[in-house]
């Protein structure tokens, strides 16, 4: 591992976490970095055209640089988004609970699309929405169908790993996840898709019981992932 690579791609993946922007001081706490180092490094950055600052102090930034190394992946994320919004709308029918479609990026997983429930008590998803990959449905989804993905998650996070490792597991033995209350009041459970994606299922506890959240598990693989 070559440690001055290992900082640069950290400090591009929490500041492509935070589309808002993150201030020097905040990146080299976060990456156990002294703030002399931290700014060497997004000076260079700066100077190759990936990060940008508006003004001396102000948030860091991505540019449009890094968008043109990955753009055959984009194109292929909105293929999936198109293939894929028809079976959101079928599910939310089936089920009655909202359903989205997410991807992982980073320590995180973006909600790319959504089908809002129709019900008067209902949890509303958003495109742009982010959530933890540790501890929630989709997340586990997305760890147990991608090892690498997992293994980079519980280097960073060896803690939260310990705690999460064993719904992981048991998420890739049944081929969905099941959460129960990640935040209060809600549940749901998510299907990987593979290519780092998977869609979700949630709605307010009161309606999904932990037998109700396995059958639609099992539902949303047979509509998701036929044969």
């Amino acid at each position: 591992m070559i440690q001055s690579v290992q900082r640069v791609l950290g400090l591009l993946e929490h500041i492509a976490a935070h589309p808002d922007g993150v201030r020097l001081s905040e990146l080299a706490d976060r990456q156990g970095l002294n703030r002399s180092t931290t700014h060497n490094l997004l000076a260079s950055l700066e100077q190759l055209g990936y990060v940008r600052q508006s003004d001396r102090g102000a948030p860091y930034r991505l540019t449009g640089r890094l968008a043109g190394l990955v753009r055959p992946q984009v194109e292929a994320e909105q293929a999936l988004r198109a293939r894929v919004r028809p079976l959101l709308e079928l599910l939310t029918r089936q089920t009655g609970e909202t359903s989205y479609l997410a991807f992982a990026a980073g320590p995180e997983y973006l909600c790319a699309d959504a089908v809002q429930s129709r019900e008067p008590l209902h949890l509303t998803v958003s495109a742009g929405e982010r959530a933890p990959l540790l501890g929630t449905a989709v997340g586990h989804a997305l760890l147990a169908a991608d090892g690498e993905l997992a293994g980079r998650i519980e280097q960073a996070d060896p803690d939260g790993w310990a705690q999460h490792a064993e719904a992981v597991s048991r998420c890739g033995q049944r081929g969905f996840a099941v959460n129960h209350e990640f935040y209060p009041g809600v549940s749901g459970v998510a299907v990987a898709l593979g290519g780092g994606a998977a869609v979700g299922i949630a709605g307010p506890t009161s309606r999904l019981p932990k037998a109700r959240l396995s059958e639609i598990g099992r539902q949303a693989r047979g509509v998701l992932l036929p044969g």
